[in-house]
């Protein structure tokens, strides 16, 4: 069997970040039933050297819709802007990840097979073809901030489990 490069990437990731985004909503409305600050929440770290939820949640967008902007661009350098403070600001990051990766066809990604990419960061650079740099790079940190966004909300005593991070599988129709 034959998958495509859309197929290896593009569904499964459009089904975390409305898996994330649902986990915010979580987020929010604890805050609201609990009169917690907002900010505890999109603050949160689950150690206090980790970036905080709110980055979590920006990383997911920057590792799913900002990988393909990249190979577009032919580099990936990771944004130094500020994760959003608010829920607004969250859910713009989920929104916008979701509807550009909607947008993407598979001719598109098709089309990126052996291209030239590069990540840099200060004086890192690290060349890939596009499929590796998503494949092996992108998909990765994508999972890994995904997760870690769960786990905040896990530590603080939230009753989730791995049908919220998992969202909706895409099952077979009959």
């Amino acid at each position: 069997m034959t998958i495509s490069l859309y197929d290896a990437v593009i569904p499964s990731q459009l089904q975390i970040i409305a898996a994330v985004r649902k986990l915010v909503d979580k987020a929010k409305a604890h805050c609201e039933e609990q009169g917690t600050a907002p900010a505890e929440l999109i603050g949160a770290r689950l150690i206090e050297d980790m970036l905080p939820f709110s980055y979590q949640v920006k990383c997911c967008r920057e590792h799913s819709l900002g990988a393909i902007e990249a190979v577009r661009e032919g580099v990936f350098t990771p944004s130094l802007a500020p994760p959003p403070e608010d829920w607004a600001g969250l859910y713009e990051k989920l929104d916008e990840a979701k509807a550009g990766l909607e947008a993407i066809s598979e001719a598109e990604m098709e089309g990126f097979i052996g291209q030239h990419m590069e990540f840099r960061f200060n004086e890192t650079v690290m060349p890939f073809t596009a499929e590796n740099f998503l494949l092996s790079f992108a998909q990765p940190n994508f999972y890994f901030h995904a997760t870690t966004a769960y786990d905040v909300l896990r530590q603080r005593g939230f009753k989730i489990g791995k049908g919220d991070f998992l969202g909706m599988p895409r099952m077979k129709r009959a």
